[in-house]
């Protein structure tokens, strides 16, 4: 999966776990990046390789079993199900829809405000804007 994918499938988990559930999922902001949002912890966690937004990021063989199993050991099954439904809502769209589809909605939009076009920004998109925007979207 491309980075840039891996990116926006996160920020949709969390938007949508915090409409439906009212709490944040993951431990970080999301900033209003050139490309839409972005976890800095997970940019990080995958800058060193050659061209982290656009390669392909791979887990090896077993890794995917392991992690669900881990996830299924901390989260609750509503916590998995939301996971579970955005995967395969969002999943289906590729990292350049996601992108344009991110940057069509509010939460973005509104945290790029005074940032002109493809310009750098570390501005956060709001939590509060993302849980409106999502809940008012159910």
């Amino acid at each position: 999966m491309p980075h840039l994918k891996l990116q926006k499938l996160l920020y949709y988990v969390e938007a949508w776990h915090l409409a439906i559930l009212g709490q944040s999922i993951i431990d970080d902001q999301f900033k209003a990046w050139v490309h839409g949002p972005v976890s800095t912890k997970v940019w990080h966690a995958f800058k060193d390789s050659k061209s982290p937004v656009f390669n392909k990021i791979t887990i090896p063989a077993g890794a995917a079993k392991r992690v669900r199993i881990r996830m299924e050991s901390i989260l609750m099954p509503e916590q998995l199900s939301l996971i579970d439904d955005v995967c395969k809502e969002y999943g289906k769209l590729n990292a350049y829809e996601l992108e344009a589809l991110t940057h069509s909605e509010k939460p973005w939009a509104d945290a790029r405000k005074g940032v002109p076009p493809g310009d750098a920004s570390s501005k956060v998109i709001s939590k509060t804007t993302m849980a409106k925007f999502y809940r008012a979207r159910l």
